[in-house]
């Protein structure tokens, strides 16, 4: 419940309420907090105090990830430093983690034992190959196989323990019997994957606001060329875009 109090705190603040007994409502408002120095308490009011005026940033926007802001870098890398208030001593493990997610594994056995492991099903051989540059990932382009992008697979429940199960969130979905809870678009040699990501797009007109007309695409998804039998009937296809690696640890300090 605390953790939900705090999500709910950081929305309200998030939305520059400019009633402050809304804020305190959802949680210790700036001027209650017991756990800020005098220094930290005039910060964070600062911070939090509702925008009067709208015709230039606020100071703050320019630290979108607040103390771990960096701006050394500012190119397509800009992802990928080390957050600007990490001591020297952090830098270690940072280059270790990076060098970890830009590893491509291989099948075993190998020579390379500290790369091997991978398959005999998978959707790609790095984690660098989903989130490239630790940024998102985007949709296949015509034939080319998905690589940053696939597809959740699941069915309703068919039994009591099932529809249970989903209530008490012990599971969070069904697996498809045959293909499990993810295709797998790719294997190591000698295997066939388990299938192909196929997209269509049918052109829809939108009407928009000031009348203006444009043309939006709404994509349609299906699997084919599946080798190890036909999928179930029922089967529920949800699309997954890799999401950026940016912010992670801010998310999990709420």
């Amino acid at each position: 419940m605390s953790t939900l109090r705090n999500i709910l705190m950081l929305a309200a603040l998030s939305a520059a309420s400019a009633s402050l007994p809304v804020i305190a409502a959802l949680g210790d408002s700036p001027a209650v907090r017991g756990d800020l120095t005098p220094a930290d308490l005039s910060r964070v009011t600062a911070v939090t105090r509702p925008a009067t005026d709208f015709t230039k940033p606020e100071p703050f926007e320019a630290l979108p990830g607040g103390a771990g802001t960096t701006k050394k870098i500012v190119n397509r890398d800009i992802f990928s430093q080390i957050a600007a208030n990490q001591p020297f001593e952090g830098e270690d493990t940072f280059k270790l983690g990076n060098a970890l997610f830009r590893k491509f594994w291989v099948s075993s056995p190998s020579s390379t034992e500290a790369s091997d492991g991978l398959g005999p099903l998978f959707n790609a051989r790095s984690c660098q190959s989903c989130h490239l540059k630790d940024g998102r990932g985007q949709p296949p382009l015509g034939e080319e196989p998905a690589v940053s992008m696939f597809l959740r697979l699941s069915v309703p429940p068919h039994t009591a323990a099932e529809k249970a199960s989903l209530a008490d969130k012990s599971m969070l979905r069904i697996p498809e019997p045959t293909y499990g809870g993810q295709l797998q678009n790719f294997a190591i040699p000698g295997l066939k994957p388990e299938g192909r990501m196929r997209i269509t797009y049918a052109e829809m007109p939108v009407t928009l606001g000031d009348g203006n007309v444009v043309s939006l695409r709404h994509p349609t998804y299906s699997v084919s060329d599946l080798s190890y039998g036909p999928m179930a009937p029922d089967v529920i296809l949800s699309p997954r875009i890799a999401p950026p690696m940016i912010g992670l640890g801010l998310v999990e300090e709420i």
